[in-house]
């Protein structure tokens, strides 16, 4: 059963509401989703929308926002779940932001669906075939592990289609960075052996330990130093898996625990990985609800999983007073979980461990989530508007004499910077009005077409000139600007003793030392983001055009030369009997490449 009901400008409809279970939609006066939820009982959830007193901030501001909810009745509180899920999933509500846009856990991905498999860096399960190993954090360490083993086993660097129809090895082999396996430089078989080998690496890291010693003293004993690096590489590949906190007691070889501390309107969620007695990741996430009751937490469990395509472990360690069956029939499509509430023993004090860390996470984050709220209310006051801003959106552009423009975008919310909405803009205009005219109409363009929330303030770094061009992009929401005070015409970001203003469409707005601080720190996080990727930019140009001022190379030869090579700095380092080795290019062509890039 659905139907839609306009409860929320006729709040009496909501004893038409019935107490079923089911999934509720609620809808803006211009019919978009703006957030799925789930309850045993629709009545009584939709009607905690309505007492302004027991709403948090970010509820009030999604009441604000909302027009009318649909509602659809199930039979079970299962199929609410898959359906609140499925719901989520399709449409990204912008108010459903406990997992949207996470960038999620690093894994190691052993890619078996390919003919000659290689290693990378994996946030989502794209192909079941493949071998999946983790999640590793922080995301370096992962790095640097992939690194020691391409190193060490000399696997593929390109993938099939790259390496398909070759007659010549790549660079990476004239490196001796790869076997070449592309070219029959060995059996895919044998070449099969060696991926298994490294996942065995991975997976029993203790048991292979004490061969590799032996093998390491036997090369040096031997003189065969060569040999002996590519078995030291495999140690530390080893002893990174190995720096990490212990649990060797418990014996678990594929678990994670999930746990939920509460404060207030704030909700911490700590989620902690153990692969083979290790500890070898943890997550924190942090949203607000006035209850984690009504298969909250259910919820958040099967999104994490589901939505974000997590891997799902054998066992999964919960609270008490989970629905377990709920949970383990939720995840059976995708994997058999045996989802325990543990009472005692190692699992028990595992889960304490966790619960001991999201408490402490929970405290720290209530301290910085108070002070937000209070710095937001001030705001509020001093630029007088109509309601909290606890959505900003910064702006910047960037550029060196309009040559390689870019710009940037950071959002500012209750918990902090919010580093999953921060985007950049390669621009096309060569003013600054125009600049930023163009990189806020695109921002805006793709908030509205992936279903992200806009802002409820828009600061941009600049004066009226960029306020009032803001404006013509945001109509309907509020804008400020700040810059230095002008000085013989020019703004002197470099002087200290030459103070921010700031603007509103109406001129300038006079603001205590605290709000000053406030919107100075938001600008330079925008100013540091922005200037960062043009400097990128600059030199990538810089690069690039190396290339293009050297006599004989035109696209074809610059294309050939990239697809062997894959960057500048590649080629810079590669022998002229490597470069000459392009088809195209000539020994000659290939010493005035290396003479012309010495000089970049």
């Amino acid at each position: 059963m659905s139907q839609k009901i306009e409860l929320f400008k006729n709040p009496s409809l909501i004893k038409d509401i019935p107490k079923f279970p089911g999934v509720y939609i609620i809808f803006s006066s211009n019919d978009e989703i703006l957030y799925v939820g789930k309850a045993k009982s629709l009545r009584d959830r939709l009607k905690s929308y309505l007492n302004p007193k027991e709403m948090y901030a970010l509820k009030v501001s999604l009441i604000e926002e909302a027009c009318s909810v649909e509602i659809i009745t199930v039979n079970s509180e299962l199929e609410a779940l898959l359906l609140e899920s499925n719901l989520i999933k399709e449409y990204r509500p912008p108010y459903n932001i406990v997992l949207r846009d996470d960038k999620s856990y690093p894994y190691l991905r052993i890619s078996f669906s390919e003919r000659f498999p290689r290693l990378w860096i994996a946030r989502r399960i794209k192909n079941k075939k493949d071998f999946y190993f983790g999640p590793i954090t922080p995301a370096d360490k992962l790095k640097t592990l992939i690194k020691l083993l391409k190193n060490s086993f000399k696997i593929a660097q390109k993938n099939d289609k790259q390496c398909q129809g070759s007659s010549s090895a790549c660079i990476y082999y004239q490196m001796g960075k790869c076997l070449a396996p592309c070219i029959g430089n060995i059996s895919q078989e044998d070449y099969l052996k060696i991926i298994e080998e490294i996942k065995h690496i991975l997976t029993n890291p203790k048991k292979i330990k004490k061969q590799l010693l032996d093998e390491l003293n036997g090369y040096i004993e031997r003189l065969e130093f060569e040999k002996a690096i590519q078995v030291r590489d495999k140690l530390k590949a080893i002893e990174l898996l190995e720096n990490k906190q212990s649990v060797s007691e418990i014996g678990e070889d594929f678990c994670d625990v999930i746990t939920f501390e509460r404060s207030g309107v704030v909700v911490c969620v700590y989620i902690m990985s153990i692969r083979f007695s290790n500890v070898v990741g943890n997550r924190t996430y942090f949203f607000y609800t006035d209850s984690i009751d009504d298969g909250f937490k259910e919820s958040f469990i099967v999104q994490y999983y589901l939505n974000q395509q997590q891997v799902i472990p054998d066992v999964l360690l919960v609270d008490e007073g989970l629905n377990h069956l709920i949970l383990k029939d939720a995840l059976a499509n995708q994997k058999s979980v045996d989802v325990i509430a543990p009472k005692k023993g190692a699992r028990k004090r595992l889960l304490e461990l966790a619960k001991k860390n999201a408490k402490m996470n929970l405290d720290i984050h209530m301290n910085q989530f108070k002070h937000n709220i209070d710095m937001l209310e001030k705001l509020k006051k001093a630029l007088n508007l109509a309601k909290t801003p606890y959505f900003i959106d910064v702006a910047d552009i960037s550029h060196t004499g309009f040559e390689n423009v870019v710009g940037g975008v950071v959002r500012y919310t209750v918990s902090g910077f919010d580093r999953s909405m921060y985007r950049r803009y390669k621009l096309d205009a060569k003013f600054e009005k125009e600049a930023m005219f163009e990189m806020l109409s695109r921002h805006k363009r793709l908030l509205l077409n992936s279903a992200h929330k806009l802002a409820d303030l828009i600061l941009v770094d600049g004066g009226m000139v960029q306020v009032n061009t803001a404006k013509e992009v945001f109509k309907n929401l509020p804008v400020i600007g700040i810059s230095k005070e002008k000085i013989d015409g020019k703004a002197k970001r470099s002087l200290g003793d030459v103070k921010d203003r700031i603007y509103s469409e109406n001129g300038v707005v006079e603001v205590d030392g605290e709000v000053l601080s406030f919107l100075q720190k938001l600008r330079d996080e925008v100013h540091r983001f922005a200037i960062e990727y043009h400097r990128k930019k600059r030199e990538d140009y810089v690069l690039a055009s190396a290339l293009d001022r050297i006599e004989f190379i035109g696209p074809k030869r610059k294309k050939a030369l990239f697809e062997k090579f894959g960057s500048i700095d590649n080629i810079k380092t590669a022998s002229i009997e490597e470069i000459s080795s392009v088809k195209g290019i000539s020994r000659k062509i290939a010493s005035i490449i290396k003479e012309k890039l010495k000089e970049t």
